[in-house]
């Protein structure tokens, strides 16, 4: 997906100083990838067309520039993004059911 290279490169470059004002928060940042990520591994292609990202996006309220600017803010930070991308993952493992849930019927 396109926006995930743009993410990660303008991570990896910046360089910020300051406060992080005008960054998204870690949860909306992570919503709005986890959406993002759905949407794409649910088409054929496992991609999204701009229309259908920018759809995602205003659901959630948020711009493709804001998840730049959150990348931007903390993309020097390894450790932080590791986590970012770590919880990422984990929310888009399917649910599995535990042992004690029974199943309709048996």
């Amino acid at each position: 997906m396109a926006v995930f290279g743009l993410v990660l490169a303008s991570g990896a470059c910046a360089q910020p100083e300051g406060p992080e004002s005008g960054s998204l928060d870690r949860a909306t940042f992570v919503d709005a990838w986890v959406d993002l990520r759905t949407a794409a591994l649910a088409s054929p292609a496992r991609e999204i067309s701009p229309t259908e990202r920018d759809r995602i996006l205003a659901e959630r309220g948020v711009t493709q520039e804001e998840l730049l600017t959150f990348a931007e803010v903390h993309g020097s930070d390894v450790s932080y993004m590791k986590e970012i991308w770590d919880e990422v993952a984990l929310r888009m493992r399917p649910e599995v059911p535990s042992p004690g849930d029974s199943i309709a019927g048996a």
